[in-house]
């Protein structure tokens, strides 16, 4: 019998030593009573590029849930692995018990580099890091947050055509030219986009001379792949242009546009090149003129220097004759 309560009560202390270790599993773990993320499902986010200054501004949402039954203070850092960008965080904040805080957090910036250079939309890629740090008595204790978010640039596209000349480029031309001749000028591509494109298709329009007549050889054939400008005069040789007048061209100023149309949804560029004609026969022209002028002239003044010498005469007569009417009459 004695036995059987001594087995009773060991099975009893054995059942009232689990319950504390019962209840305890069904308190909420410290480290978990506050949590938080990002308000979105995407991966990375992307800083949107203005078209024309290339700066951007990113608002991130968060999260922080508070499970406890106390208020928790709560302030951020910001990291960045690479390229460090504005931030502008909630500043510290307070979370009451049991409740749920929304917040954002603003990064603002360039896309271009320190040279001047967009950043290359097609391999760039940064990591922000958002620190959550619970402050106790203004001292952060250890069970702060980290949240992470991968960052990256949209995509800019800018293909420019540009005519070269001594060293130089340019989107506007000017060469002179005799009728009956022939030049030649190259064409550069630059992509001062942040991302590759290619030139599929060109035009030519010329207006003011229908008796001008060109022809344009590709370097290569298209399409061109134009990868974004490492350097700020990275181009790539687009072909030759040659541009031909005929012997009976008059003296004009003509134009003609060069259009490039790129594989992207960007618009179309061109280059405008100006051609100062001059005829043949204009220089012929004026150079008989000109003889014409200095015969003219001479003639005239052969004709001033005969027109005096029969005056010359005349007085001369007149003199000769009052001089011997004197002379007789003194006589």
């Amino acid at each position: 019998m004695w036995g059987m309560k001594m087995k009773r009560t060991i099975i009893a202390i054995f059942l009232i030593s689990l319950v504390p270790f019962s209840t305890s599993a069904q308190l909420p773990n410290p480290e978990i009573q506050w949590t938080a993320d990002w308000n979105t499902e995407n991966e990375v986010s992307t800083m949107q590029l203005d078209q024309e200054t290339h700066s951007f501004e990113l608002t991130l949402e968060f999260w922080i849930n508070n499970n406890r039954l106390t208020p928790i203070e709560v302030g951020f850092e910001v990291e960045f692995e690479d390229v460090e960008f504005s931030v502008d965080d909630p500043g510290q904040v307070t979370v009451e018990g049991n409740s749920n805080k929304t917040l954002e957090l603003k990064i603002s910036g360039s896309g271009m580099d320190a040279d001047g250079i967009l950043y290359n939309a097609d391999t760039f890629s940064e990591k922000v890091t958002l620190k959550l740090i619970e402050l106790i008595a203004g001292q952060a204790a250890d069970s702060s947050r980290e949240i992470e978010m991968d960052l990256k640039f949209s995509k800019i596209y800018d293909l420019v055509v540009k005519y070269e000349g001594g060293g130089l480029t340019s989107s506007t031309a000017e060469i002179p030219m005799k009728s009956g001749t022939t030049k030649t000028i190259n064409l550069q591509v630059f992509n001062y986009g942040n991302t590759d494109d290619a030139v599929t298709k060109t035009s030519i329009a010329v207006s003011r001379c229908p008796q001008l007549d060109y022809s344009f050889e590709p370097a290569s054939a298209l399409p061109v792949v134009v990868n974004p400008a490492v350097n700020s005069g990275d181009s790539k040789l687009l072909g030759e242009l040659e541009v031909s007048t005929t012997t009976s061209h008059p003296t004009k100023e003509c134009e003609l546009d060069f259009t490039i149309y790129p594989e992207s949804d960007s618009v179309s560029s061109y280059a405008t090149l100006t051609i100062d004609v001059e005829s043949v026969e204009t220089m012929e022209d004026e150079a008989d003129d000109n003889t014409d002028d200095t015969t003219n002239t001479d003639t005239t003044d052969l004709e001033v220097e005969s027109s005096s010498l029969p005056a010359f005469s005349s007085f001369l007569c007149i003199l000769i004759v009052l001089l011997t009417a004197v002379i007789r009459r003194e006589s």
